[in-house]
């Protein structure tokens, strides 16, 4: 299972995920219908209403189509497309309306332009809501996850409701308040879709140095962690529109009645009070209590185990280290990681930072730990390993809604540990399977291995509801299928066997480790563990693995122990700790 901070993060996504393409969808068709019963289009206004609901109709056989379609990027790249050139033209429409829109004795629409009126508005209803449907149909009927299902509908529900309120809240304002609520949302939507327009014909890759354009823009599109809450300004910037109308409406006013001597003392206060407060000191937390950097160094020149330490207090989530002949004399260094991996003197820490977005990235580290320039990450991170030489890493994160075939969507990048650079995600690598090449719109890597000679390496693919373990050569950028059911492998110090979790159950967390002979391609289950373990093993030596399991409702984790002949059960190894990487 994973952790609850790690559950909450995920979770987190996933609704801001839904709540921005619910409000996507149905925030444009109440702004029109407010819009339109005050300029007094109210045939208009009764097409929309009917288009929306004949949309919520079209959404289920249009998510079922679209969960299956083989050309998943180029269809929503059209569709924003097409959802864009509509945007422009009502910002047109409200733009000429003015600031002061007189009601009007129209009739309403001609047959032509009342037939666009209902399709535009299911295009843009449509267009989002097939996407919501594609998750929760995965969430609730392939992955059977009760919490990931009750989050997509809980954000869509939400989005629902602000909709709606606008719709009984825009009937008591002025026609100027609404004027200006109309316009700031379709100028705050015309520029979402452009951003989103663009990234998504680059990841069609039908523009000119599309991946060098779907690099740079990730973060901001549809689903990056700065462009799933694009959509929060939907909301927010025509409330500070129509507040800032009012407040300067009312100042005015004030000043044409108030002294300028009172205007004048009033600011001086109000300046006064502000700086004092600015110069406040307020008690300082107090620090964590870290190891010297004496007793650190004295750790690390002994086989040691890195590892994430989950104990409660302050020192929950830092990058510990204990030497392998006395686990008990733990220490605690200031680095705060997610996932960590290390070999040959060279590290990579997976960190979060914690706010009002979170923000993701990987730090390097030296031999002694020290932290080097951070790698911006575009998702929560999730596994991490380094080549035995130290020369490349392996950096997965969950990025929710990349494809919406799955629950979560993976991205698998290697990057250059001398440089910083990236070598390439996992995706932009030939595929093959059977000898024939093998594509798919909805790949997902994750869980990477890397062998001693540094080029070669084992990851875990995912495809129409399927998993791979995969073989993949770095200087040839290739991967070859090897066999199904295996996922987050992790090689031997001998390179001669992989261990890795495997199903063995309908539950989305029914996995069980197994071991792979590579030289006579025998599998067999490690019976010593007979609980469902969802973590990438670390080999303690040729002869035991290590692990994490949760302990169930709480974040804390502990780190157990397995031989892999099968010769006892597994046992406690490292209390309140995961992510353990062993270094000799």
């Amino acid at each position: 299972m994973l952790g609850c901070a790690r559950l909450l993060d995920v979770v987190s996504t996933l609704f801001f995920r839904t709540l921005s393409q619910g409000l996507q969808a149905f925030a444009p068709v109440a702004v029109a219908c407010v819009w339109c019963s005050q300029v007094g289009r109210r045939r208009s206004r009764t097409l929309i209403a009917r288009a929306a609901w004949l949309a919520a109709l079209i959404t289920v056989p249009a998510s079922w189509w679209f969960q299956r379609s083989a050309t998943r990027a180029l269809d929503e790249a059209a569709l924003a497309s097409v959802a864009l050139t509509i945007a422009i033209a009502c910002a047109a429409a409200v733009v000429r309306a003015g600031d002061r829109p007189r009601p009007t004795t129209s009739v309403g629409p001609s047959g032509i332009a009342a037939l666009a009126v209902v399709a535009a508005t299911i295009v843009i209803v449509v267009r989002q809501t097939i996407e919501i449907g594609s998750v929760l149909e995965a969430a609730a009927f392939e992955l059977r996850s009760r919490d990931a299902t009750a989050v997509i509908l809980a954000g869509a529900a939400i989005a629902g409701a602000i909709a709606w309120t606008w719709t009984r809240v825009g009937r008591a304002l002025s026609p100027e308040s609404v004027a200006t609520v109309s316009m700031s949302f379709a100028i705050v939507f015309v520029c979402e879709l452009v951003v989103y327009t663009g990234h998504e014909w680059a990841e069609a890759r039908m523009l000119p140095w599309s991946d060098a354009v779907h690099g740079a823009t990730e973060a901001y599109g549809p689903d990056g962690m700065y462009g799933v809450h694009f959509s929060d300004l939907l909301i927010l910037v025509p409330i500070a529109a129509v507040a800032w109308t009012h407040a300067r409406r009312h100042f005015e006013a004030f000043k044409a009645r108030a002294p300028r001597r009172l205007v004048a003392g009033s600011l001086v206060a109000f300046c006064s009070v502000f700086m004092g407060l600015q110069h406040t000191d307020a008690p300082p937390l107090p620090p964590m209590q870290a190891a010297s950097a004496a007793a650190i160094g004295a750790a690390l020149s002994r086989p040691h185990v890195l590892f994430r330490d989950t104990a409660p207090g302050p020192g929950f989530g830092r990058l510990a280290i204990a030497p392998l002949d006395d686990l008990a004399a733990r220490l605690t260094t200031t680095a705060s990681c997610q996932r960590v991996s290390f070999a040959a003197g060279r590290g990579l820490c997976l960190h979060v930072e914690r706010g009002l977005l979170n923000t993701y990235s990987a730090v390097p580290l030296s031999d002694h730990l020290k932290p080097g320039t951070a790698i911006k990450l575009q998702g929560l991170p999730s596994r991490t390993r380094i080549a035995p030489d130290g020369r490349v890493g392996a950096i997965t994160v969950f990025v929710v809604g990349d494809d919406y075939a799955a629950e979560f969507s993976t991205r698998t990048t290697i990057v250059d540990l001398s440089s910083g650079d990236e070598i390439g995600e996992l995706e932009q690598f030939g595929t093959w399977k059977n000898g024939q090449r093998f594509r798919a719109t909805d790949f997902n890597f994750w869980g990477v291995t890397f062998a001693r000679d540094g080029t070669t390496f084992y990851a875990s693919l995912r495809t129409a509801g399927m998993k791979y373990l995969v073989r993949g050569e770095l200087a040839l950028r290739k991967l070859s299928v090897v066999r199904e059911n295996a996922e987050c492998p992790s090689l031997s110090p001998d390179n001669r066997l992989l261990a890795y979790k495997k199903r063995v159950g309908p539950s989305p967390d029914s996995w069980r480790i197994h071991v792979l002979d590579l030289a006579s391609n025998v599998e067999r289950v490690l019976d010593g563990e007979t609980r469902y373990v969802d973590d990438q093993v670390e080999w303690l030596d040729q002869a035991h693995v290590l692990y994490a399991i949760p302990r169930r409702t709480t974040s804390i984790a502990d780190v157990w122990v397995l031989p892999v002949d099968g010769s006892a059960p597994a046992k406690l190894f490292l209390p309140e700790a995961e992510s353990p990487i062993v270094v000799r």
